[in-house]
């Protein structure tokens, strides 16, 4: 038995019973707030830029406009393949894209509680591509914006997912002297598209 295998059967032995979670009455929660502005207002004060746009080609053209002069950029919305300027299936590893320059993503739901944007697996080609991309655009259904975390979580409850992830915000840290760095350790910018 390898010590990695020795070490996994260790913590399979001492896992601890699953607890259930706990009830939550949602009605506890409902506000008279509009979704779609505090949804703008969080994402904002995250440090994200929100814009409307009417189609995914509207996206990738305004992308075009606030990005003039990227060189490796990739989308993941449909018909917008003419944006790509590498093919992931040619990769021979994630390395190879720590020049990326704009990456678009289309998200599941988003939370007007944070204005996190909940990205599953099955929209993350790689798993890597959100966290070293220099511009990170992130679209999603107006539709789709609920309250709070407690209704994303019961709606993510009922799905599959191996992976996924929520994103609020261009990566940042006030760390350092207090003083507050975006682009510390990921995306410099993010960008939220919602349709």
């Amino acid at each position: 038995m390898s010590s990695r295998e020795h070490i996994l059967s260790k913590a399979k032995e001492n896992k601890p019973e699953a607890i259930a979670l706990p009830n939550i009455d949602l009605e506890v929660f409902k506000d008279a707030k509009v979704l779609s502005e505090e949804f703008i207002l969080k994402v904002e004060t995250a440090g994200g830029n929100v814009l409307n746009a009417t189609s995914d080609k509207d996206v990738i053209a305004q992308i075009n406009t606030m990005f003039p002069d990227t060189k490796v950029n990739f989308s993941t919305l449909e018909g917008t393949e003419s944006f790509n300027t590498v093919d992931l299936n040619k990769l021979e590893k994630p390395h190879d894209l720590e020049n990326l320059d704009v990456l678009v993503l289309r998200g599941d739901l988003g939370v007007a509680e944070n204005g996190a944007i909940w990205i599953p697996d099955h929209q993350i080609p790689m798993r890597v591509l959100p966290f070293i991309s220099k511009h990170l655009v992130l679209v999603i259904k107006k539709e789709t914006i609920v309250p709070f975390l407690h209704q994303a979580y019961q709606k993510l409850g009922n799905t599959h997912n191996d992976f996924g992830v929520f994103i609020s915000g261009p990566s940042k840290t006030a760390d350092i002297e207090q003083s507050l760095v975006i682009g510390a350790h990921g995306a410099l910018s993010l960008s939220v598209f919602v349709q």
